[in-house]
Parts: structure tokens; C-alpha cells; sequence
């Protein structure tokens, strides 16, 4: 039986005062997206982090840096985007250490840059230690969730891709579709 790569609070039976975080992966198809998706042999080329009071809203790496990504503004320029939306239940202790992680990087939101040189060295498995103003998308949400204390990841953030992310959930996305559906839904 395969080991799964993250373990979270949300496989145990409850959590008291659970709140809840969002795990956004999405496929896209510019050229950009089928070139990390050539190389990483996924099915999804992004990842990015939402939290309970900012429903619609999520938090990611793209090649201009740290990026806010709301899935109805992707939807105007980008049609029949696939995507699945994985919700976790978290402490309040967890769900804090994570907002306070994410503020770090928006705090300084024009430094950061997108790591082409980390994405290579994640598909050939190599576990360097991060750049200290870049981060990839899935890299960056790994890091996000390793800042929880119940948080446990089986390998470095470094060699984390959007795939490896679909294991968080014992019992699946909450949904999986098109962004435009997602705008619908009801998380």
C-alpha cells in the first residue's frame, strides 16, 4: 500500500473548533503550464492556498511571483480550466501558524519571484534547500501547510507538485470540475 505524501488533521474523525483551509489545483493549457506538465508528468500544473474568511480568494506562485488568484477573474480570460477544490479541517492553532506564514510572504508580496530553477530540480528529485526569495506554486502551498504543527510532509517542499497534493484528503476533492463551476459551488 502506498504511503500517503502529507499527513493532515482532516483524516482524523473530528477536530474541536475545526477551521478550514483550501487546496486549490488547477490545469491549465498556455504553453507555460504544458511545459511544467510535460515535465513533472502530472495531471494538474497549479497549486494554490485559500483560508476560511477569504472564500474565493487564493494565494500562489506564478511566473510574476507571489500572486492573489480569484478563480471568477481567471474565468474571464481562460475558459474550461480544470480544477478540483480540496477542503481540509484544521485546528485554530494550525489555521493561525499558517495565516501568520502566508502574511510573511505578502508582507513582502514585490519580492518574491517564481523559481524555474527549483521546478527542474524538484522533477530530478534533487531536495536543495529553498532560494530565499523564490518559491514554485506547489512548493510555496507545501510550505504553507508544513507551518501547521500537525502538519507532516514525507519529502521537502522543494520536490512537491500540484499532484502530490491530491493525497491530502482521505475522502477526495469537496469538488472537482471547471473553474466556471467552481464560481458556483457552494464551499
Amino acid at each position: 500500500m502506498l504511503k500517503s505524501t502529507i499527513e493532515l488533521p482532516a483524516q482524523r474523525k473530528e477536530i474541536d473548533n475545526a477551521r478550514h483551509i483550501y487546496i486549490l489545483l488547477t490545469k491549465h493549457s498556455d504553453n507555460f503550464s504544458l511545459f511544467i506538465l510535460a515535465l513533472i508528468r502530472g495531471y494538474y500544473s497549479h497549486a494554490s492556498i485559500g483560508f476560511d474568511e477569504e472564500r474565493g480568494t487564493f494565494y500562489s506562485f506564478t511566473r510574476r511571483g507571489f500572486h492573489t488568484e480569484r478563480p471568477e477573474k481567471i474565468c474571464l480570460t481562460r475558459k474550461n480550466v480544470k480544477c478540483a477544490l480540496y477542503k481540509i479541517a484544521v485546528s485554530q492553532e494550525d489555521y493561525d501558524s499558517m495565516r501568520a506564514h502566508l502574511n510573511s510572504f505578502h508582507r513582502c508580496k514585490t519580492e518574491w519571484k517564481y523559481d524555474v530553477p527549483g521546478v527542474l530540480m524538484g522533477v530530478v528529485k534533487f531536495p536543495y534547500w529553498r532560494r530565499s526569495n523564490r518559491r514554485f506554486c506547489s512548493q510555496f502551498v507545501a510550505e504553507i501547510l508544513e507551518s501547521g504543527k500537525e502538519t507532516h510532509l514525507h519529502k521537502r517542499s522543494s520536490v512537491v507538485f500540484p499532484d502530490d497534493l491530491k493525497k491530502i484528503s482521505l475522502t477526495g476533492p469537496s469538488f472537482q470540475g471547471t473553474l466556471e463551476g467552481l464560481k458556483s459551488f457552494s464551499y
